[in-house]
């Protein structure tokens, strides 16, 4: 049977990308191993973290409680199994809801199985060959575990894992000081298990703002959480049910360790030296139309080498399938893209930052609001963090920010820098007092009056 369009891989990539081509009118088959659709997003990645993470900041909210005057003298109590139940019950709802979606198309077929290619314009999936006019392959990223000494490796959680504890640990070592190990081991401790991470950089988070970045690193050590810098980790061994971790010249024993050193394409088993598609240790090699080296054939997602987002794969999804039937081409542009990384506080970024701006030789200036002196930030006791623009000829080309709330506030960040927006923009937006988003146009009017000082300064008269 042949397809307009075979997409392979259900998550927040390839699940649109069938949707929308099934817009298009063309017919399409959409394969996933998973019996429903959702991707590791889903069932392994961003929704069921945010479950935990969200009991876990709730229940740290208790402990904030006498900072507000409030007396909580009996001692709260957190029933994990519980929040593991919601976490099911939302995960479940979520792949029903997306399943029954597609199933309610009459233009998309969807198959649970293992796909490979058989040749340039086929596919196999459970013995039955399917040909294809495009494809679209969209399967994500897997946990990328690195060469360690010793049989602890194979007992090692990772992200997927951890989501399916039945009961709270005790302990966590965390190998590595990404997004994953960060955004994990604050929310354990806030539940009060130990935490420790062990990392080989100078610090965590090493591709993100540096400011922002030491601004957690020092937050999470003050909470308790064990950070361990510059580790040359040398082995895992795991016996009588517990791990030794050799590094530098110490031994760690826990009885936990979660591996969070990196991710690589999910590519096993596709064999696309069958559909003359390249590829190399980065993924799928796709130029800026997201088409692979054979011209029917697209890829989106953590599987190629762009930032690694649901959100991203999304967007990218919607380029590629314009790109396979519209006549006319776009190209894939990242500088609008945004993020959200769910440590306490919080880091969230869109467009160019400062490194980026480097990288690029853009001449920029930045301007910085410190939540220090915001009246909301005082109000709820959290005077920190702050917002920065990034400016390059006027055009606020990036914002990062730093703050318990960011995620609440990335939204008018990305509308700013999507539209191109400048600092003057921004004093004709009036904003509602005491709000932590009135740090966007406290620091227009910083930009405009220090813009005003120094013209006086040089022209007095």
């Amino acid at each position: 049977m042949e397809y307009d369009l075979i997409v392979i891989g259900a998550g927040p990539g390839g699940t649109p990308a069938a949707m929308a081509a099934a817009a298009f009118g063309k017919k399409v088959l959409l394969i996933d191993k998973r019996e429903k659709p959702g991707g590791e997003c889903l069932f392994e990645g961003c929704i069921p973290s945010k479950v935990l993470e969200n009991a876990a900041n709730k229940f740290a909210l208790l402990k904030e409680a006498p900072n507000f005057h409030i007396d909580l003298s009996k001692s709260p109590q957190i029933h994990w199994e519980e929040v593991l139940k919601d976490k099911e019950a939302i995960i479940k709802k979520r792949a029903e809801a997306a399943y029954e979606q597609i199933q309610q198309n009459p233009n998309i077929d969807y198959i649970q199985g293992a796909a490979s290619f058989e040749s340039k314009n086929s596919i196999k999936v459970n013995s039955q060959i399917f040909t294809f006019k495009k494809a679209l392959i969209a399967t994500g990223a897997k946990v990328n575990l690195p060469p360690f000494k010793g049989n602890g490796i194979e007992k090692a959680w990772t992200n997927r894992d951890v989501f399916f504890e039945k009961e709270l640990p005790k302990e966590i070592v965390f190998i590595g000081a990404g997004a994953i190990s960060c955004e994990l081991a604050g929310m354990f401790n806030k539940l009060g298990v130990k935490c420790t991470i062990l990392e080989r950089g100078e610090r965590i988070l090493k591709r993100l703002d540096k400011e922002a970045a030491l601004f957690v690193q020092n937050k999470m050590i003050k909470n308790g959480v064990d950070i361990k810098l510059n580790v040359n980790l040398e082995k895992i061994d795991y016996e009588n049910g517990k791990f030794k971790i050799y590094y530098n010249t110490s031994v760690l024993e826990s009885k936990k360790v979660l591996l969070a050193t990196g991710r690589i394409a999910n590519l096993e088993g596709l064999n696309l030296e069958k559909a003359s598609v390249e590829y190399d240790r980065h993924g799928v090699r796709v130029d800026s139309t997201l088409k692979s080296s054979n011209e029917n054939i697209y890829a989106c997602g953590d599987c190629i080498n762009t930032p690694k987002f649901a959100h991203t794969a999304t967007y990218e999804a919607g380029v590629a399938v314009h790109n396979m039937f519209a006549p006319n081409k776009r190209e894939v542009n990242y500088d609008n893209n945004s993020w959200v990384l769910f440590t306490s506080p919080q880091i969230a970024s869109v467009g160019i930052d400062e490194k980026e701006a480097e990288k690029r030789n853009i001449d920029i200036t930045v301007e910085k609001y410190d939540y220090k002196i915001d009246a909301k930030a005082q109000i709820d006791k959290k005077p920190f963090g702050f917002i920065k623009f990034v400016i390059h000829n006027n055009q606020i080309i990036g914002i990062q920010i730093l703050s318990e709330d960011a995620e609440t506030l990335i939204g008018e960040a990305s509308l700013i820098v999507s539209k191109k927006m400048s600092p003057t923009d921004l004093l004709n937006t009036i904003h509602p007092h005491p709000t932590l988003t009135e740090g966007f146009g406290k620091l227009a009017q910083q930009i405009f009056f220090k813009e005003m000082i120094k013209r006086f300064k040089n022209n007095p008269n």
